[in-house]
């Protein structure tokens, strides 16, 4: 009877078989391929320090040939280095990549794709002696920026710096005491979803139309919920000029530090609110959350886009309407 041990060596002898031969199949395809320029390419690979040249090979190959439209996602236990070649690409024009939560991704100083309009990243460390907080600043035509569960935040800070972005995602899955700086003056849509940040908008463009925040307590936060208002309260001054916004039920704090909302929450312009369905189950934290923000706006209407039929649908500013 075989050992325990002795099934795993067989199977990892197995298993690296196939592999080889699995990479000598990629690079016959390759090889006998019309050399003409790509469209798309996606790439799922569980990356293992003997085969990372494969997922190389197929990058550098997607590169060479122009590719436009390139999607990876690597699922491995140990980091991996993308080729240099691979974040000066001139011909992408959509990039997603994704990582894992026990790996994250390395990021360059400087992402120079000066086609890219559409990013997508899931998975990264916005941290690290070797992260530039200006990382993004090298793609001029950036359009769609979506950053998902960013996994820290340095001292540093995060820069987005993009003439031309017009819809901007950002989702954390932890922060801490990073600062986030946006510089985006054609900025349309803003969607944020994580534990509230230090949020800075070098500017506040008029051009923001929809502002959408799904805001997460962290726990040190519970039992200080001043700070967290303070935090939330900031938030909501830098979209001030936004003309709709959407909250999640995490803004019931603001019902737990008058005096502080008062004192720093800053009057809205043209504001409207969203009303989700998670709002009318808890008609008592709606009306004192509309008496928080309606207090702020002469010109604020509430609407209901959740498809439910509610008088609370019409309810307007006292001071005013549009």
């Amino acid at each position: 009877m075989k050992t325990g041990w002795e099934i795993d060596d067989e199977d990892e002898e197995e298993l690296e078989m196939k592999m080889c031969s699995f990479s000598k199949f990629i690079s016959q395809v390759l090889f006998r391929r019309c050399p003409t320029d790509l469209v798309k390419v996606c790439v799922q690979s569980h990356v293992y320090d003997p085969h990372c040249f494969l997922v190389d090979g197929l990058i550098c190959y997607a590169v060479k040939h122009n590719v436009q439209q390139l999607t990876v996602h690597l699922l491995s236990d140990c980091p991996y280095l993308f080729p240099e070649s691979f974040w000066t690409c001139r011909s992408l024009t959509s990039l997603e990549l994704k990582g894992t939560d026990w790996m994250p991704m390395k990021l360059p100083t400087l992402l120079a794709c000066p086609a890219l309009k559409s990013l997508r990243l899931s998975q990264f460390s916005a941290a690290g002696p070797n992260f530039e907080p200006t990382a993004f600043s090298g793609c001029p035509n950036l359009e769609n920026l979506k950053l998902f569960d960013i996994l820290a935040v340095g001292s540093k800070g995060l820069c987005i710096d993009a003439d031309n972005l017009r819809s901007l995602v950002l989702s954390f899955a932890s922060l801490g005491d990073g600062k986030v700086e946006i510089y985006a003056p054609r900025l349309t849509t803003f969607k944020y979803s994580g534990t509230p940040p230090i949020v800075c908008l070098t500017d506040h463009p008029d051009s923001v139309d929809d502002v959408y925040f799904d805001l997460k307590t962290p726990p040190r936060f519970k039992r200080s919920e001043k700070e967290y208002g303070l935090r939330l309260i900031n938030i909501l001054n830098e979209f001030r000029h936004a003309k709709s916004l959407t909250l999640s039920l995490s803004v019931e704090v603001l019902t737990k530090c008058c005096s502080l909302r008062d004192q720093d929450l800053r009057p809205f312009a043209n504001l409207k609110i969203k009303v989700d369905k998670w709002l009318f189950m808890k008609p008592k934290s709606f009306e004192r959350i509309l008496d928080s923000l309606l207090s702020c706006s002469a010109t604020m209407k509430l609407y209901d886009f959740s498809g439910m039929d509610s008088q609370m649908a019409g309810y307007e500013s006292p001071v005013g309407s549009d």
